[in-house]
Order: structure tokens, then C-alpha cells, then sequence
């Protein structure tokens, strides 16, 4: 009983000086944001999207025809980066959308190009300069490095590695 007494005498120190389980954590304040790695949407748009994950190698999203359509525009299918399939952006042969004078929003928040540039931000990394140091999702399950249904593309394809490398570089 006495170690009753000495610990209620511990516990109503504790509160009178602050101590209560409501301080015991830090208040990161109104502004609090976790910093992410925002990669090139234009990049995206102009290259990855066209050349990387709608390309007839890839076939990212509807697969191919023995995926019966469960690759990654099936989001029952795949447990991350879910795709929209949507018609390809035009950037006129360049790096930059073209203008969208009637604001059709085709890249524009919510927007299926838009939400497929969200998905495959997360599966980047911006270490990612070639392919033995480079850790992203969006590289390495393809080439069934990590966890993947199959091979899309062997570890030593020259080219389509070279659009994930440009765009990790891309500011």
C-alpha cells in the first residue's frame, strides 16, 4: 500500500507540473505539411504517360490480352498505382501540353491524366539516375525486380528505363 501512496504523490506532481499524456506530444501547428518529391507534370504528360505506361510494350494499363484486362486500369485488380485511361494529351511533338483555350480540363484537377499523374508520383523516386541505383516502384516491378505478376520489359531494355531516369531528373 505504501507504493500506492508514493506513486498517487508521483502522479499529482506530474499534472500540477504539465506532465499529462495531452503534452507528452508535439504540436506540429496549422501549417504542418510532409514534404514531397513533386516531379515535372508536363514531363509526365508528354513522355511517361505516352511512352512509358500507355506504350504498346508496357501496356500498363489495360495489359495485354492474356491479362484479361487486370492490370492497372482494374483497380480491384492492382493494390497501387490504379490508372485512368484516357486519350493522350497533346503537347504537339513537345515537352509541354498545348494550350487548352476551351478549358477542357484535360489535365486539370480530378482529371483522369491528372489522377494517373498522381498514382505514378508515388511509385517515383527522385534517386533514380540509372538502373542499379534506382529504387522506383514504377522502374523495378516491371522488370520484376520487385514484386510484379510478370515481366514487362528485362532489367537491360535500354530504353524505356531512360524515360523514368529523365523524368526523376526533370525540375
Amino acid at each position: 500500500m505504501r507504493w500506492f501512496g508514493g506513486a498517487l504523490g508521483v502522479a499529482i506532481v506530474a499534472v500540477a507540473w504539465g506532465c499529462t499524456a495531452e503534452n507528452d506530444t508535439i504540436d506540429p501547428g496549422s501549417n504542418f505539411v510532409i514534404p514531397l518529391s513533386i516531379f515535372n507534370a508536363d514531363y509526365f504528360y508528354c513522355h511517361v504517360e505516352p511512352q512509358y505506361l500507355f506504350n504498346t510494350q508496357t501496356m500498363c494499363g489495360a495489359g495485354q490480352t492474356t491479362d484479361n484486362g487486370n492490370c492497372h486500369f482494374n483497380s480491384s485488380a492492382v493494390s497501387g498505382m490504379t490508372l485512368q485511361d484516357h486519350p493522350l494529351i497533346d503537347c504537339g511533338g513537345g515537352d509541354h501540353p498545348a494550350d487548352d483555350p476551351a478549358g477542357t480540363g484535360s489535365i486539370g484537377p480530378g482529371s483522369a491524366a491528372n489522377n494517373n499523374f498522381s498514382s505514378a508520383s508515388l511509385e517515383m523516386s527522385r534517386d533514380c539516375s540509372d538502373y542499379n541505383s534506382c529504387q522506383a516502384a514504377i522502374l523495378k516491378r516491371p522488370t520484376s525486380t520487385n514484386a510484379h505478376p510478370r515481366q514487362i520489359f528485362p532489367p537491360t531494355d535500354p530504353n524505356l528505363p531512360t524515360i523514368i531516369f529523365t523524368w526523376a531528373s526533370t525540375p
